[in-house]
């Protein structure tokens, strides 16, 4: 059995508790069926239906939480009173403190074994919308608001109807019911309807000020048998058969399954749920397709409609796409306009979790990066890597799964990367396949087509972490140790120039952002990248980013001569986001002519490869140096080499810490700091290992006494 529930809200008007109980009592008398009323409404008076009632309840729910996952119908006996109706009555509780332990799960578990045992459930509820409100009109299956027509009681009405469409609730399943009992003092029902916007459900004629409405209320239709001799009670019979013969009823409630107010939506979530009964999975398999092909096209045809109405409101995207306040603007019209038009044309989506994916998905595609909006939300993904338009991976934790996320088409997923790229003024087409980008969060995108791309457009998303990480995150996370990242603090406050290596996806740039922090803040720093990543705390800071060519080929500005344009900005600490190509040269002969404590990444597996590299971007500049005189410069300028790894288990860790010391010969020679050392596999998977100390001390540790930089001395001999 799956019985009705409805929610009455408390408009405030003199006549709500009234109707609340008299509609329970109208529709045992009228059906014959099990009704339950449960009196979840405390303000401004606590009990309300008991004192209709005149019932002498001394349970109430309160006292019966700490037995709810126990609950059975014999149990249930002992909360409830049953009126001489023959309707059975819950009180919600009597006193104002009791109220804070109330639970949404709870109020879950109640309303789901009331439905189960009996055929209507009516509950009386205040309007202050909180989680567990929320939780009671999600169990429901039909809401009404009684309303009076004066002007405070259509106020009310209308401030809770606005809240009920923002919550996602659909208008259909809200019904208004007006008492005309003393219309002529106020509004007609047509004025009434022009006013909330909304058509009026029933209307009642009961007039409270008469003298037969108190003897109603304190006597003769809740403490007498005869109930359909009282004036009040016949009003609200038609009422009831109204709302009977008409099945206003939401199947399956109005937001089964929906997440309270301090929980937040998993990405995947659809809010489409299917029955669970094993012997109906193909069935339920095929409901579903009909179900998400209906969804499909109420989404396609509210597109087509916002499409014309948005040309001729003459929003302008592209100022949105770059002015904030302008975003925020076309965002909350469009919003407005696609809330109305699912409320016109997606009349059969009552379950409100489905409406709010509906609005949200549309809100994607319209104005956002459509599905990938959902993985650009989680925290947890790392970075987003679209294959082709039905094959889209992630990376959680350093680790790659494959998403049940697909786009419709090609078309779309191209229509994505434009809307990257359009507000940073750049472009992407065919003479032009290619494009390096950055979202306004600072996530770095690549995004490449046809015909580079054989299968389709592809995206690749390395996402912008909003926490700003400090050295005791990685320490926490087990990728540095206490000493290295306090070994590190010295090199940087000493102006050592240090290069960071390390394979992709091995944390490099968040690894750079962290040490920066170390630059004092008295010091002119200047920032140089490809797509702005860095986010330095200090406060003399001048981020410079390089420029790709035109659609003509032109107008390119790259990190080299950003770089020689940076020499002649007074800069105490060059901090290069990257170097991948003949900037090399220049970076080394500024950090041998005065301007120490340079910091920069370059891609290399360990720090013998990263000077091999170097070697090689240096002579890509075009300046035909010997090998020697390559390595001299190598060997006179880069003072440090730390080196990441992502390991295969997924994580990141700090594996060496060299020192370059000279050059013999022909050969750059190092020595190893600190390393990490692997020991094994634990059960899990995880790499076992600790950091170690070689032995080795760094010449240059003497200068921290004289460049008065502090110093814990005890960070080597802990290993000695």
């Amino acid at each position: 059995m799956s019985g009705k529930v409805i929610s009455i809200l408390d408009v405030g008007s003199r006549t709500n508790a009234l109707l609340t109980a008299g509609l329970s009592v109208s529709l045992r008398q009228e059906t014959k069926r099990k009704i339950a009323l449960f009196d979840f409404s405390f303000f401004p008076i606590k009990g309300k239906m008991k004192i209709l009632f005149n019932l002498p309840l001394e349970k109430n729910f309160i006292s019966l939480i700490p037995f709810i996952d126990q609950l059975n119908a014999r149990m249930l006996e002992g909360y409830f009173e049953t009126h001489s109706s023959g309707v059975d009555l819950l009180s919600g509780c009597f006193n104002r403190s009791e109220i804070s332990g109330i639970k949404p799960e709870h109020l879950i578990k109640i309303v789901s074994f009331l439905s189960q045992i009996y055929d209507y459930t009516l509950i009386n509820l205040d309007n202050d919308f909180n989680d567990n409100s929320l939780a009671l009109l999600d169990r429901s299956n039909l809401i009404i608001l009684m309303v009076t027509s004066d002007r405070l009681s259509l106020e009310g009405a209308k401030e809770i109807l606005s809240i009920l469409y923002s919550f996602h609730y659909a208008p259909q399943s809200i019904k208004i019911v007006l008492n005309i009992g003393n219309i002529e003092e106020t509004f007609f029902p047509s004025g009434v309807e022009d006013y909330l916007k909304k058509e009026i459900f029933y209307k009642i004629n009961y007039d409270c000020k008469k003298k037969s409405s108190f003897v109603t209320m304190n006597r003769e239709i809740f403490n007498g048998l005869n109930f359909r001799q009282i004036p009040f009670y016949k009003s609200v019979q038609g009422l009831t058969w109204k709302l009977l013969e008409e099945n206003v009823f939401v199947a399956e409630g109005l937001g089964k399954g929906r997440l309270t107010l301090g929980e937040k939506k998993k990405p995947n979530d659809t809010g489409l749920k299917l029955n669970n009964d094993e012997g109906n999975n193909q069935d339920n398999i095929k409901n579903q397709q009909l179900i998400n092909n209906k969804i499909d096209r109420l989404k396609t045809t509210i597109q087509e409609r916002l499409i014309s109405e948005m040309d001729l409101k003459g929003l302008d995207f592209k100022e949105a796409g770059i002015n904030l306040e302008k975003g925020k603007e076309v965002k909350q019209k469009i919003k407005g306009m696609v809330e109305r038009l699912l409320n016109e044309e997606g009349s059969f989506i009552t379950n409100r979790r489905q409406r709010e994916k509906i609005i949200s998905d549309l809100l994607d595609d319209i104005l956002g990066l459509g599905p990938l909006e959902r993985l650009l939300k989680d925290s947890s993904v790392s970075e987003i890597m679209v294959n082709k338009k039905d094959e889209i991976y992630i990376e959680k934790q350093g680790k790659i799964e494959l998403t049940d996320i697909k786009l419709a088409s090609n078309r779309q997923l191209l229509t994505i990367i434009e809307r990257i790229v359009a507000p940073l003024g750049r472009h992407i087409d065919e003479s032009s396949p290619l494009v390096d980008a950055r979202l306004k969060d600072g996530s770095r995108v690549n995004a490449i087509i046809p015909p580079l791309a054989l299968d389709g457009p592809a995206i690749t998303i390395r996402k912008f972490t909003e926490k700003k990480l400090v050295p005791d995150d990685l320490i926490n996370l087990g990728s540095i140790s206490k000493e290295m990242i306090e070994f590190i603090r010295v090199c940087v406050q000493l102006k050592k120039n240090i290069i960071i290596s390390g394979g992709t996806g091995s944390g490099k740039t968040t690894f750079l952002n962290i040490i920066s922090s170390f630059i004092p803040q008295d010091e002119r720093i200047i920032t140089i990248e490809d797509s702005a990543e860095l986010k330095l705390p200090q406060g003399h800071v001048v981020r410079l980013e390089s420029r790709p060519p035109n659609i003509e080929g032109e107008g390119e500005i790259s990190i080299r001569r950003l770089l020689i344009n940076c020499l002649r900005m007074r800069p105490d600490r060059i901090i290069i986001g990257e170097c991948r190509g003949g900037e090399a040269i220049d970076m080394l002969q500024a950090m041998n002519t005065g301007h120490e404590g340079s910091l920069t990444t370059l891609h290399a597996n360990n720090p013998r490869d990263a000077l091999s590299r170097l070697e090689t971007m240096v002579l890509m500049s075009g300046m035909e140096l010997p090998s020697r005189a390559i390595r001299d410069q190598i060997a006179n300028s880069i003072n440090i080499i730390v080196q990441l790894n992502r390991l295969n288990d997924g994580t990141r860790k700090l594996t060496c810490i060299s020192e370059v010391t000279g050059l013999q010969g022909d050969v750059i020679t190092t020595a190893d700091i600190f390393k990490f050392i692997q020991k094994g596999i634990d059960e899990q998977g995880k790499i076992m290992g600790k950091f170690e100390f070689t032995g080795v001390i760094p010449s240059f540790i003497e200068k921290t006494k004289t460049h008065n930089v502090s110093f814990d001395e005890s960070i080597f001999r802990k290993y000695l």
